[in-house]
């Protein structure tokens, strides 16, 4: 899940598996800090085993979370504040280990991606892209040619980097190496950027206009898979089974949307929620005997409901949240959650467990600052689904 776009007003929300977080609006936290200080390091809440050198890079695996820290107050505010950003690599215990530092900063770099083999994480500093080589905190630079933009790494390894570029009002998929050179474009002509990746890194899923379209990644259009009434266009959350996808499509181009299930052979896609008024539903988890989905109210605040059998959506209550929050990733009975004030001006990180509503703060954000600032787990991506413009939350479906 991605939210960016730190050095301006707009927000990607549940995007290419990040969570970024922008300017503060000037508004309280609404989290629960401990302490109240401002102090680096201060707003942790797991607990440090110890540096990179200490990682048992075999173990890794579901449950763990890359995941970066900065106690910090973003150029863009009345009152910036700068201090060092912290790369943490975060067990399903909430052990943290440190794996890279940048220097005091008011604009720290986005957390992008972490590449599928483990290795690498991949940044945006605004002006160009950074990667870390994890286990030695080696950093590499380059930049995308053309104006592209990076959507992630490539599948299932991470030997090649996804990105976009505009021509006209559409959108073409390419393939990049890791030093940015193209490597091949792979489709033209799509309405939108959210595109991901199926387990194998065999094909993409990406937006279409009333329905998904299937890439193949040597490029070109496998099929377009059409979803009924969906004519305001569909955009891929994830891959719900390696034959499925998890889609959000709109019955017009001004209504809310609804997820289906949709066949990557073809077969009739099924609905997975009700064509209902009220938020946007975007996104879907399963846990034992539950299904939570992830929606998107009129103020462009994060909601996570309870779906019932019949349809009906429940509100969640997150304890020590402000109840704007975002499902990351679901593991076992467990869903990691993204935590975020007003604005989206401070982040927390959580497990939460519905079922007893206990919780694990893994990172929470000193009085005031920015705290979680991205967010990556192991495990395949969502796409991007929804683009937020300004504090006062007036969304629009994009990529």
């Amino acid at each position: 899940m991605k939210v960016s776009g730190s050095r301006g007003w707009s927000l990607v929300l549940a995007g290419v598996m990040a969570v970024g977080l922008p300017a503060a609006c000037g508004r309280s936290s609404g989290l629960r800090p401990p302490g109240g200080t401002r102090a680096a390091g201060a707003g942790l809440g797991s607990r440090l085993v110890g540096s990179r050198s200490a990682v048992p890079w075999r173990r890794v695996g579901a449950g763990w979370v890359l995941a970066e820290y900065w106690p910090g107050r973003y150029a863009g505010a009345a009152k910036p504040v700068a201090a060092a950003a912290t790369l943490y690599l975060i067990d399903p215990a909430g052990g943290r280990y440190q794996l890279y530092r940048w220097p005091d900063t008011a604009s720290p770099p986005e957390l992008i991606d972490w590449s599928g083999d483990k290795t690498q994480a991949l940044l945006s500093t605004g002006r160009a892209l950074e990667q870390v080589r994890l286990a030695t905190g080696t950093v590499s630079h380059l930049r995308l040619p053309g104006g592209a933009q990076v959507i992630g790494y490539t599948r299932p390894s991470g030997n090649g980097l996804l990105g976009y570029r505009q021509t006209r009002s559409h959108f073409q998929l390419a393939r990049y190496q890791l030093t940015g050179q193209l490597a091949g474009i792979l489709a033209s002509g799509l309405p939108g950027t959210a595109a991901v990746y199926s387990a194998t890194g065999a094909m993409l899923a990406a937006q279409g206009q009333a329905g998904i379209r299937l890439v193949s990644t040597d490029g070109g259009v496998i099929r377009t898979l059409t979803v009924p009434d969906a004519s305001g266009g569909c955009f891929p959350s994830r891959w719900w089974s390696p034959a499925i996808i998890l889609a959000s499509c709109q019955a017009t181009a001004h209504s809310r949307g609804r997820l289906w299930l949709v066949p990557a052979d073809g077969a009739k896609p099924t609905p997975l929620t009700p064509q209902v008024p009220g938020p946007s539903v975007f996104g879907a988890w399963r846990v034992p005997g539950s299904l939570y989905v992830q929606t998107l109210d009129s103020s462009g605040e994060g909601r996570i409901l309870r779906q019932a059998p019949n349809g009906s959506l429940t509100p969640v209550t997150v304890p020590g949240t402000a109840g704007n929050n975002s499902v990351v990733q679901a593991v076992g009975a467990r869903l990691l959650v993204s935590a975020h004030s007003p604005c989206f001006g401070s982040g927390s990180l959580l497990w939460f467990t519905p079922s007893t509503h206990q919780e694990k703060t893994l990172i929470s954000p000193p009085r005031g600052m920015a705290g979680l600032t991205g967010v990556v787990p192991y495990g395949p991506p969502t796409a991007t689904i929804f683009t937020v413009v300004g504090c006062s939350g007036s969304g629009s479906t994009g990529g």
